[in-house]
């Protein structure tokens, strides 16, 4: 990993460092748990429709980040995140989609890319990775998100592939960032999981997997995402990754594993202005 890509910064969030490319600023991040309205299990800064939280405590919070992002939720792009690769590329049309209802979310997808200002792409997220992309040739950016389904199926490769060929430029323009997540240390498996795993070329896992014992293993998700998007063109030296990990900071993050399945969303997004 290269130096810390995120940064603690006004309240409940984690931001990255912001970007400047000839006619825009890009600027992306992660929510934390904390400052929200949302009740255990939870509390307190729950960004997701979803996990059965009262919708109302949900779209107070939402409406928090709204403000400390100075981006309303009329310009937030949200997606369905049914743990596969597919990715949608989003215009002005469709402004709003999902911000304060699961009905109007961008169907069957895990990825949203544009290049369009004024629009925040925002995923939710709790222990599974979220990717960031960007690129100034033209401008664009996009976020993914990668469990271990996704991960496997190469929706992070994926994401560089659709953009790369819908707008016109080799991966090895883009920039990625990858975010907070489980991490490798954490994150145990069954042979189910590594079977599906180990389909993949073994120079792509072999270093995100550690044998852990009576069928069991520790999967290191960013390390793989990471390997899956040197292989599909991005250059390792733009590839950035995080060392927060959201298992082991409940503090500030919101953790499937470690809630026992009942637990709040953090939201990763990404835009221009």
């Amino acid at each position: 990993m290269l130096s810390e890509p995120f940064s603690l910064r006004n309240g409940p969030l984690l931001m990255m460092k912001t970007v400047k490319t000839p006619t825009h600023e890009v600027y992306s991040g992660m929510t934390l748990r904390t400052e929200g309205t949302s009740q255990a299990p939870f509390s307190s800064m729950n960004l997701g429709l979803h996990v059965g939280d009262d919708p109302d405590h949900v779209l107070a919070n939402r409406r928090l980040i709204a403000d400390r992002l100075a981006c309303p939720l009329d310009s937030w792009v949200c997606a369905e995140q049914v743990h596969g690769t597919k990715v949608a590329r989003v215009t002005r049309d469709q402004a709003g989609a999902g911000s304060e209802n699961l009905d109007s979310t961008i169907k069957g997808v895990d990825g949203l890319f544009t290049t369009e200002s004024g629009l925040l792409l925002a995923l939710c997220f709790a222990d599974c990775v979220p990717i960031f992309y960007w690129t100034s040739e033209p401008d664009a950016v996009a976020i993914m998100h990668a469990g271990w389904r996704g991960t496997v199926g190469g929706g992070a490769a994926q994401m560089a592939k659709m953009m790369s060929q819908q707008l016109g430029f080799l991966p090895e323009s883009l920039n990625v960032v990858i975010g907070p997540s489980i991490g490798g240390e954490d994150y145990e498996v069954d042979q189910k999981v590594i079977d599906e795993v180990s389909k993949l070329d073994q120079a792509l896992w072999e270093k995100s997997v550690i044998d852990h014992g009576n069928g069991h293993y520790l999967l290191n998700l960013r390390l793989l995402n990471r390997e899956i998007l040197i292989a599909s063109g991005v250059p390792e030296r733009q590839i950035h990754m995080t060392g927060y990990s959201t298992y082991a900071r409940p503090d500030l993050f919101f953790s499937f594993r470690h809630g026992h399945g009942k637990t709040g969303r953090m939201m990763g997004f990404i835009g221009m202005k």
